[in-house]
């Protein structure tokens, strides 16, 4: 049990994803406090069941911002992703659960406008923790098969695949002196670095690496001919023929690149794009 709650779980850090889930559950609350009434409320006025509703909503969605959206900005190092697993997460729904139903007790005791004591607090709680769980397990299931399955189709397909270009590319830099001239089929991968880029090349038996002052896309522009060259991520455009092999997670998949010692991530968006090429 303990081997598995250590497996890896995606951190979802994602602002605009988180924005958008912050204000779902905000309005799902405050829909679910006026329609079905709990903590007895049904018998005040409309007009009081709409702001308890109203307040309830605005207090989930100050508590969800700021543990979502403040505090994985500040505190980058807990909440990284490729440290991330199960545990982790369950602990950190059942944190954001407790922290709600704190806020919804204090408001309801301070208010009087309903009747919300310690036993409602711990119903919340335990009622939750359940279906909580069980999503993680499923969600994590769920994407270790997804990005396995990924992982074995695209290594048959790299073990299948040939390639016979050998031309010469010029990347031309903004200042001169940079400007290089590789055999495109020696460019294993690029990698963008703001204004620059940073090309790695084998010769020979070794691997080479060399700044050149140009922008991702102009790289991009320039090996479009060449079909083996793929954008994989926004930050690194790949020769699929150096492609040793394919590993595959729930934080996603990344793929092992021959005589390069770090691996590269490919965005869940460009995976299908990246087995029709191979």
């Amino acid at each position: 049990m303990l081997k598995f709650l250590r497996r890896p779980y995606p951190f979802n850090s994602d602002p605009i994803h988180n924005a958008k889930i912050i204000f779902f559950i905000s309005v799902i609350f405050g829909l679910f406090l006026f329609f079905f009434q709990p903590f007895n409320i049904d018998a005040l006025p409309v007009k009081s069941k709409l702001s308890i509703s109203l307040l309830v909503s605005i207090i989930t969605f100050a508590i969800l911002s700021f543990n979502l959206l403040v505090l994985p900005s500040y505190l980058t190092g807990i909440f990284r992703n490729d440290k991330w697993n199960i545990f982790k997460e369950i602990i950190w729904n059942t944190w954001l659960l407790s922290l709600l139903a704190i806020g919804y007790f204090f408001y309801f005791k301070f208010t009087n406008v309903a009747s919300f004591d310690g036993i409602e607090f711990a119903k919340i709680i335990l009622i939750g923790i359940i279906p909580i769980t069980i999503l993680v397990f499923l969600n994590q299931n769920r994407l270790l098969k997804l990005n396995l399955s990924d992982a074995v189709e695209l290594n048959k397909k790299i073990l299948s695949k040939i390639n016979s270009e050998n031309k010469i590319v010029v990347f031309e830099s903004e200042y001169k002196n940079d400007t290089i001239s590789l055999i495109v089929t020696s460019i294993i991968a690029i990698k963008s670095a703001g204004n620059y880029i940073e090309i790695y090349w084998k010769e020979k038996t070794k691997t080479n690496k060399n700044l050149v002052r140009m922008k991702m896309q102009e790289a991009e522009d320039l090996l479009f001919n060449y079909n083996f060259f793929f954008r994989c991520h926004r930050t690194f455009l790949i020769n699929t023929n150096f492609i040793d092999n394919a590993e595959g997670n729930s934080l996603g998949l990344k793929l092992n690149m021959v005589n390069i010692d770090f691996q590269i991530p490919v965005s869940r968006p460009y995976v299908a794009k990246l087995k029709e090429i191979i």
